[in-house]
C-alpha cells in the first residue's frame, strides 16, 4: 500500500515539474485545488443580514431620498430612482429576515413599499 501512495507522489511531482516547465502550470494547480475545494469544501455563509445593519441602512437609505428629493441637483429623477431602488433591496433583504412577505416585483410602488414597512414594523423593525 506504502509504494502505490509513494508511486502516486512521485508521477504527479514529475507532472507538475513538467507542466511549469512548459509554462503549463496553472491548469494542473487549478484542477488540484478543485479537488481540495471537493474534499473540504468551505462552511456555508448566511445570506441574511443583522437586523441591526438593516434597520441603519433603511435609515441611512431613507434619509439620502428625502436629501435628494429636497435639492436641485443635476439628474435629480436618476439620483431617485437610485436610491428608491436601493431602499427597495434592503426591504426585500429585512423581509427575507424576519420572514415577512415580499412583494413580487422590483421596483414596489407607492402602496407596496408602505404595506412592506407597516409589516416590517409589526414585526419590531424600527428605523
Amino acid at each position: 500500500m506504502g509504494e502505490i501512495i509513494w508511486f502516486t507522489v512521485v508521477v504527479l511531482s514529475l507532472v507538475l515539474i513538467s507542466a511549469g516547465l512548459l509554462g503549463r502550470l496553472n491548469r494542473p494547480l487549478r484542477l488540484m485545488g478543485e479537488g481540495w475545494r471537493r474534499l473540504r469544501p468551505r462552511p456555508p455563509v448566511s445570506d441574511t443580514v443583522s437586523v441591526e445593519q438593516l434597520a441603519a441602512d433603511l435609515r441611512r437609505l431613507a434619509d439620502l431620498l428625502e436629501r435628494t428629493y429636497r435639492t436641485d441637483q443635476p439628474s435629480k429623477m436618476e439620483r431617485l430612482t437610485a436610491a428608491a431602488l436601493a431602499y427597495d433591496y434592503v426591504l426585500l433583504s429585512a423581509c427575507r429576515t424576519l420572514e415577512v412577505p415580499q412583494p413580487a416585483t422590483l421596483p414596489f410602488n407607492a402602496i407596496e413599499r408602505l404595506e412592506t414597512e407597516a409589516a416590517l414594523a409589526g414585526r419590531g423593525l424600527d428605523w
